[in-house]
């Protein structure tokens, strides 16, 4: 179903950009929230406009996604974020997962795949 390779790699360039999207919400988040500023000020900090710029570059891909696959399909598969995201954050800020959240977190990659699988 899906057009080509290319129709993959922008599946790939739209979760990543969303996820980074909100790792750099949270470091912008994180960077006022220690000076106990107003979260107002996060707007102040170079990781909320790489955050936002981010987020443009989502949107400008998901709908290049869009113009490829079937929304049915598509909008499942951006749902690999819910698993990214967590993912990235116990890496990157060393935030800690339960155990319930790597099930979690399991079963929608599973998800994701089988919507992947039989969307091909």
């Amino acid at each position: 179903m899906f057009q080509t390779g290319l129709t993959l790699a922008l599946f790939g360039v739209s979760i990543a950009t969303l996820i980074g999207r909100e790792l750099f919400f949270k470091l912008a988040a994180d960077q006022t929230s220690q000076r106990g500023a107003p979260a107002a000020q996060s707007f102040a900090r170079p990781a909320f406009w790489a955050g936002v710029l981010t987020g443009a570059t989502a949107i400008v891909a998901w709908v290049a996604v869009l113009q490829r696959a079937p929304l049915a399909t598509a909008y499942p598969i951006v749902a690999a974020t819910y698993a990214g995201v967590p993912i990235a954050s116990a890496l990157l800020f060393r935030e800690r997962l339960t155990r319930i959240q790597i099930l979690g977190t399991g079963f929608v990659i599973a998800g994701v795949v089988c919507v992947t699988i039989a969307g091909m």
